[in-house]
């Protein structure tokens, strides 16, 4: 009986003990701040492609650092680290980044009047 007690309380200590945390993976951003929840510490970013995380879209990030959040402005060019830690993400090390240059466009070719 005393086996039994103590080997179901070791397997209710490691039932409590869960699973150690996911790594934190970083993935480099760069982006537009289109709206800002100074409430819920969250921008909404217009981020280009994040290789090995996601495609360029729109979305909410929060941010773990007041003051880095309290730099932020509507429209600001940043670059950034997502971090992502299982199903959290945020955003970090904020930096201004100059916006790209327009594509260069071409004149179009006159037209030969042959």
């Amino acid at each position: 009986m005393k086996t039994v007690l103590l080997f179901l309380s070791a397997l209710l200590l490691l039932a409590c003990a869960g699973k150690p945390p996911e790594p934190i993976k970083q993935y480099p951003m760069r982006g537009v701040v289109t709206q800002l929840d100074p409430q819920n510490q969250v921008a909404t970013i217009k981020h280009e492609d994040i290789p090995g995380f996601m495609h360029a879209m729109t979305m909410e990030y929060g941010l773990r650092d007041k003051n880095e959040f309290a730099k932020l402005h509507n429209g600001d060019t940043i670059a950034a680290t997502v971090f992502v830690q299982g199903d959290d993400y945020w955003v970090g090390d904020v930096k201004p980044a100059a916006p790209k240059p327009a594509e260069e466009v071409k004149p179009a070719e006159p037209k030969s009047g042959k």
